[in-house]
């Protein structure tokens, strides 16, 4: 089955032609054909091969299409060109969209975002295998319960550039589109959720002399983290703004990373990760108890939701010299 947003690579006839007299130019062996008669012998002859060419470009596109394996990432592509609201045709021996325009084409293209996972058969048994591949209704009881074989697609749209869930009839249609142009016994299971959301509490030692500190007796705490040169101006927060909703669909939050880009924040000393939480009770990395620090992690919807918040910074300011807490 072909990718159902098509680009042609089989060129008109009158293309060809045109290529072929632009050709005809250069030879000055030919220059003695000039007549623009269309029954011209030498017209009729370009008109000929053109035609020939055009044929032999169009089986090599129809063949090509139709060969194209049906990889994860053919399914991705088909993902994102759906059209919700229009019917596809079988036509041609392949299911296609009818002829729309670039503006209504983009106007309904709501998947914004889609990644695609495949369980395999060996990631349930593991590496001990102990699974008795003889017992027939145990291998099928198995098989499905850990969705094996099952493509998982977890997809998005986008309102004001801001990712989000596909309503309940978005969904029932996308899930109706893959079913129709997917392989016979492929399983398809569409995942369109809210984005999880995530606490992040981080001590920042910062250069008092850059970022404001503030401290518990004075009226202006909500300039804490403020740069003293722009108070409109909350660098550390930006920063874990922009890490997480830059972050690929459906890629991993790395704790390093974001420790690292707050790290090369001017003012900035020593950024100290303490805790962060996932959908409110989902402990993925703690500093105080040196077990749940997980490398990294990947969001069950494929995206997070961001939550200023949700952000618990405390800034301290940074005095190695004079503070007695750095004595040991």
């Amino acid at each position: 089955m072909p990718n159902l947003k098509r680009k042609e690579m089989a060129r008109t006839i009158a293309e060809i032609q045109q290529e072929i007299l632009n050709e005809k130019e250069k030879y000055s062996e030919l220059s003695a054909l000039t007549s623009t008669s269309k029954s011209a012998i030498w017209r009729l002859w370009v008109y000929i091969v053109s035609t020939a060419i055009w044929m032999h470009e169009k089986i090599v596109e129809r063949n090509a299409l139709l060969s194209r394996p049906h990889t994860l990432l053919w399914y991705r592509e088909q993902a994102l060109n759906f059209l919700f609201g229009v019917d596809l045709v079988w036509k041609d021996g392949y299911f296609q969209y009818p002829e729309q325009t670039p503006e209504d084409e983009k106007r309904l293209r709501i998947i914004k975002h889609c990644a695609i996972s495949e369980r395999l058969f060996d990631e349930v048994q593991g590496e001990s295998g102990k699974l008795d591949n003889t017992n027939l209704s145990e291998l099928i009881s198995e098989y499905y319960y850990n969705q094996v074989g099952v493509l998982t697609l977890k997809v998005a749209k986008e309102v004001n550039g801001v990712k989000t869930i596909l309503d309940s009839q978005e969904k029932r249609a996308f899930r109706a589109y893959m079913n129709q142009i997917k392989d016979a016994g492929t399983q398809i299971r569409v995942v369109s959720n809210k984005g999880n959301t995530i606490s992040i509490d981080l001590d920042i030692y910062v250069n008092p002399l850059v970022i404001y500190t503030g401290n518990e007796n004075e009226v202006d705490l909500q300039n804490s983290g403020k740069l003293l040169s722009n108070l409109s101006t909350e660098p550390v927060k930006d920063a874990i703004r922009e890490y997480i909703t830059t972050l690929e669909f459906n890629g991993a939050f790395v704790p390093t990373y974001l420790i690292d880009k707050i790290q090369q924040i001017p003012g900035v000393e020593l950024p100290i990760l303490k805790k962060i939480v996932v959908d409110d009770n989902n402990i993925v990395y703690d500093e105080k108890d040196g077990v749940r620090e997980l490398p990294f992690f990947v969001p069950s919807s494929g995206y997070f939701n961001v939550d200023d918040d949700s952000f618990k910074l405390t800034y301290i300011p940074y005095n190695l010299q004079t503070d007695p807490n750095f004595n040991i």
